[in-house]
C-alpha cells in the first residue's frame, strides 16, 4: 500500500523544506499537512499540487487525532513546547505507525564558562542518551521531548525524537524561507548599526543545513515505513541529533558585518562585546541565540548512512542578504 504521511508545520521553515523535498523525492507518497488558513492551503496546493491539507491549528484536538489516525507516519514539526498537539496526534496513531518530533538542541545549551566563553563538552545521541532524554524540566524542550517518549511507550507507538542545533540556510519552501539564529542577528546588526557578540563571542554552536536537516527526515520516514521499522531505532533510543558542522560564533558574526559593510547596510565593521544586560536589550533570547555553546554529534543518524551534502554555514552568509 501507497504510505500516507501527515505533516505539521507544513507552512514553516523546517516543515516546508521537508514538504518540498519528500513531494519531489516519493512523489508516491499520500502527503496530508496542517494549515492555518485557506491563503496557506491555497499557497501549497499551488505548489504541490498531489498534497492534501486540512485546515486547523495544534489545538484541533479532533482534526489532529483523526488525521493521525489515517497516517503510516506522522511528522510534527511544528511548536517543538506544545503538549497538547502530541497528546492529541499520539492517540490516534495506528500500532502500526510511527511518530517523528521535530524538537531542537537547545536542551543542551551551555554558558557554565561564561558568557561568550568556549565548552569542550559535546553530546553524543548514543553515550549521552541516559542524560539527554531524562534532563530535570529546567531544561529547554524537556518536557515536551520525555513527553513524548512516555506517550509513545504508553500506545505501544514507534517514536523518534529529531534534534537539530541551529540550522541555517534559505529554504525551498512556500511560505516562510529563513530561520531565526542568524537572519535576526542581521536585523539586530542594521537596527544597532553596529556588530556585536555576547561577551567574546568565542561560544561554539554545531549546526546544520536545513536541507541537510530535511534529508534526516526523509531517511527516518523510509525506515518508518519499512517492515519492522527498517533499521531505525525508536521510542527510549529513537533520539537523533543531525548536525552538519560548527562555527564559532564570533567568526561568523564578523563574517556578517564584513559582509553587511560591503552592501551598505552599516558603516563600519567593529564588533561590540555586550554584556547579558545588553543583549537582551537588544534582544530578549540574545543570550540563547548567540551568547551560548550548542555542541552535539548526531552518531545515530550516520549510522543510518546520512551526511551533511550542502555547504558550510559561511558559504551560506550572502544568502542572508537575498532572501
Amino acid at each position: 500500500m501507497t504510505p500516507t504521511i501527515f505533516i505539521t508545520g507544513i507552512s514553516g521553515y523546517i516543515g516546508g523544506q521537508f514538504l518540498h523535498d519528500i513531494s519531489k523525492t516519493h512523489p508516491e507518497y499520500q502527503i496530508r499537512g496542517l494549515v492555518r488558513t485557506e491563503e496557506q492551503q491555497k499557497k501549497i496546493a499551488s505548489k504541490y499540487p498531489s498534497a492534501q491539507t486540512v485546515i486547523g491549528d495544534l489545538d484541533s484536538a479532533a482534526i489532529l487525532k483523526a488525521e493521525a489516525a489515517k497516517a503510516d507516519v506522522i511528522l510534527q514539526l511544528a511548536d517543538a513546547d506544545h503538549n497538547p498537539v502530541v497528546l492529541s496526534l499520539l492517540s490516534g496513531v495506528p500500532k502500526t505507525g510511527t511518530y517523528i518530533q521535530l524538537s531542537g538542541a537547545a536542551s543542551i545549551s551551555d554558558s557554565s564558562n561564561g558568557l561568550g566563553q568556549p565548552t569542550t563538552k559535546k553530546w553524543s545521541d548514543i553515550a549521552d542518551l541516559a542524560e539527554i532524554t531524562t534532563f530535570d524540566h529546567s531544561h529547554w524542550h524537556a518536557i515536551t521531548d520525555q513527553l513524548v517518549l512516555s506517550e509513545g511507550k504508553k500506545q505501544g507507538v514507534r517514536t523518534a525524537i529529531v534534534v537539530p542545533p541551529a540550522v541555517y540556510g534559505a529554504g525551498q519552501g512556500e511560505i516562510r524561507k529563513t530561520s531565526m539564529g542568524l537572519p535576526w542577528y542581521v536585523d539586530a546588526v542594521k537596527k544597532r548599526g553596529r556588530g556585536f557578540t555576547l561577551g567574546e563571542g568565542k561560544n561554539i554552536s554545531s549546526v546544520v543545513h536545513v536541507r541537510d536537516l530535511s534529508a534526516a527526515l526523509i531517511l527516518l520516514v523510509e525506515e518508518a515505513v519499512k517492515e519492522g521499522g527498517g533499521k531505525a531505532e525508536w521510542g527510549e533510543k529513537g533520539w537523533y541529533y543531525v548536525d552538519g558542522g560548527e562555527y564559532v560564533f564570533g567568526e561568523v558574526a564578523g563574517v556578517i558585518v564584513r559582509e553587511m559593510v560591503k552592501r551598505g547596510l552599516i558603516e563600519g565593521e567593529e564588533v561590540d562585546r555586550l554584556s547579558t544586560e545588553e543583549g537582551q536589550e537588544v534582544h530578549p533570547y540574545a543570550e540563547l541565540l548567540w551568547g551560548v555553546n550548542m555542541r552535539v554529534s548526531g552518531e545515530r543518524i550516520r549510522g543510518l548512512g546520512w551526511q551533511p551534502k550542502m555547504g558550510d554555514v559561511f558559504e551560506s552568509i550572502p544568502e542572508l542578504f537575498e532572501m
